[in-house]
């Protein structure tokens, strides 16, 4: 790396520690213009050696590095416009991160956009320790991984993570658990309902009979026929569950959402969250055509738009964030101006914790994404430095003053 790329870098971390003065505001201006900084890959692994040199840095992927580039150049662009008016800067309308010195500039809303992976690169190691108590290996909470509970019509329940191999066989079904998937394979003469079911801290995948594919999130449920005899392929489910679904023109598949809503496709894929401590249920569709209908309202979705229903009725949102809708099934979490509420409550599922709520600041808002492989002190480092503080005993995580 040449000296000159070296002064600019510096000018960067000036920048994101609150030291630049306007002069360097100008210098960095004119190199974020003029090089093409977001296809630079010379400054993509600098900032990718920075960040797997910082502690406990998890994987990060090249996608995940070229967002991680576009959000924090169009932030660094619009900042120094917003600090230094003089500034010629070309503009992205993409806020990534607010420093201390912008947080005092808001009438109202703090909106903190912020990402686990931009955090470890934004931050030299050193100051990546967090003070909390949650740092203490005893109090270290790992992620969730595959595991559920099959119950079958007799009430017999299989613990699956601890079961593998063919796990019933009666007459063309055979039915195998291998890996985190629960595969359906023919067809029983006797029909009999099963229910799939994760616990908190818990996902599964499951192949239902008629070769649709489905992914369970934590604490949710499924309740299916070993064989889809009638007019119509009928489910049940409660949580929050995506599916692929095989298309079969002559029976449609319906899905019954905690007995208040029902979704009716064809051949789609669609993602449905209905925990009951969220405040709307949520149907994103992302490809084919789902209609949902909810007491005397119906409506067909078309991709990329979402159906949200709650005691009020139901709102399509035409143009929704179908990322952030399966970004579960992708392995992240993903926010987008969210509450700290809304934060813990998927921080809860999927570490099986307990969140008590002592303070609430309803100014600060988060987005970006965190990797839900980490450990529950990794994720909510994220959430410390930006000022929420925790204390973690045992499996009890309070937010304090």
């Amino acid at each position: 790396m040449g000296s000159q790329n070296k002064q600019e870098i510096e000018l960067l971390w000036k920048f994101i520690n609150g030291t630049i003065t306007e002069p360097e505001s100008h210098a960095l201006s004119a190199y974020l213009k003029t090089s093409e900084i977001e296809q630079d890959p010379e400054f993509e692994a600098v900032l990718r050696k920075v960040y797997l040199n910082a502690a406990d840095a998890p994987a990060m992927s090249d996608e995940a590095s070229r967002r991680v580039l576009q959000r924090l150049m169009g932030s660094v662009q619009q900042q120094l416009k917003d600090r230094y008016p003089a500034v010629d800067t070309p503009v992205h309308r993409v806020h990534f991160l607010r420093q201390a010195w912008f947080r005092y500039a808001s009438a109202a809303v703090l909106v903190i956009t912020f990402s686990i992976f931009a955090w470890m690169i934004l931050k030299p190691a050193d100051q990546q320790q967090t003070s909390s108590s949650t740092t203490t290996p005893a109090n270290t909470i790992s992620s969730g991984t595959d595991k559920a509970i099959l119950q079958l019509a007799d009430g017999k329940k299989i613990l699956l993570d601890s079961t593998a191999g063919q796990i019933i066989h009666d007459g063309n079904l055979n039915v195998n658990n291998r890996a985190g998937k629960l595969n359906y394979e023919g067809t029983s003469t006797k029909v009999e309902w099963h229910t799939l079911s994760t616990p908190r801290g818990g996902q599964y995948n499951l192949r239902l009979p008629d070769g649709t594919e489905v992914w369970l999130n934590a604490a949710s449920s499924i309740t299916f026929p070993n064989n889809f005899t009638g007019t119509d392929r009928q489910v049940k489910i409660s949580g929050e569950v995506y599916f692929e679904v095989a298309q079969q023109k002559n029976q449609p598949f319906k899905v019954d959402v905690n007995g208040k809503a029902a979704v009716e496709v064809l051949g789609t894929h669609f993602n449905v969250n209905a925990y009951t401590d969220e405040p709307y249920m949520a149907t994103t569709l992302t490809e084919g055509a789902v209609k949902i209908t909810d007491r005397q309202q119906s409506v067909v979705l078309s991709p990329g738009q979402q159906a949200r229903i709650n005691t009020k009725g139901m709102k399509v949102l035409k143009n929704a964030d179908a990322d952030l809708a399966l970004a579960w099934k992708n392995g992240l979490f993903r926010f987008e101006e969210a509450s700290i509420e809304e934060v813990l409550r998927q921080f809860a599922r999927w570490y099986d914790v307990e969140i008590v709520m002592e303070q609430n600041d309803p100014d600060i808002l988060f987005s970006g994404e965190v990797n839900r492989n980490l450990t529950l002190v990794q994720a909510l480092t994220v959430l410390e430095k930006m000022g929420v503080h925790f204390s973690l005993e045992g499996r009890r995580l309070t937010v304090k003053p």
